[in-house]
């Protein structure tokens, strides 16, 4: 098994550059348009390609950072994508979370149960710090699709709250790639802020931009 490390470290490490480069053009180009869904597919197929060479490699040599970044970013990716055929929950029933939804939220959570486990045992491999920002980002989206599976139209249940999920989770997933080459490349930054910083940007990033388009929206709505 080890002798396949190598290989699969070198797929990870392209699929993930190219994914950081093709992942700019959904972020800036008109959402709906043709080159931001073809765009948007070229990233989706790179990042889960790259996921899935994180995900042997993980297996092979088990590192607890490793581990909650590739659950983060693969179920940040999943869910991002699958809510897409998941806009009206409300009106259509077949538009409700599938049994395999339901298995990627679990299995999030679990790792994140797992890897927090290990924290406080001391005995996690990979660093402290960004190990624990994943661990509560992959309770945050696992935890997040779970209520939303088992109350679809509960609040904050909006007719728009697909666009909102589709960007934040897209957005992370985008973070992650950027971390992940930021925490191998750009060794001029200090640990553990070299792969902290994406997250830090990019979180913040979708939360400005939904609430631009929720008070856009509400005014667009609202009488003259």
């Amino acid at each position: 098994m080890d002798k396949l490390f190598a290989p699969t470290l070198a797929l990870h490490i392209a699929c993930g550059l190219a994914a950081a480069v093709v992942g700019i053009a959904p972020i800036l180009t008109r959402k709906g348009s043709r080159l931001h869904r073809l765009s948007g597919r070229a990233f989706v197929v790179l990042m889960g390609v790259m996921l899935a060479a994180a995900w042997l490699m993980t297996a092979i040599r088990l590192n607890s950072y490793f581990a909650a970044l590739s659950a983060t970013a693969s179920i940040t990716l999943f869910s991002g994508f699958r809510v897409l055929a998941r806009k009206r929950p409300d009106l259509d029933p077949a538009q409700r979370a599938r049994p395999l939804d339901w298995a990627a939220a679990l299995a999030v959570v679990a790792i994140g149960v797992s890897v927090l486990a290990s924290l406080l045992a001391g005995v996690a491999r990979g660093p402290a710090g960004p190990t624990i920002a994943l661990v509560y980002a992959a309770f945050l989206y696992g935890g997040w699709d779970l209520w939303r599976f088992a109350r679809p139209t509960a609040p904050p249940f909006s007719p728009d709250l697909w666009t909102y999920e589709h960007l934040a989770k897209m957005l992370s997933a985008y973070g992650a790639s950027v971390s992940a080459f930021s925490g191998n490349f750009l060794t001029f930054l200090p640990p553990p802020w070299s792969q902290l910083w994406p997250i830090l940007l990019f979180q913040p990033m979708a939360m400005i931009w939904i609430a631009v388009l929720v008070v856009r929206r509400r005014r667009a709505w609202s009488p003259a």
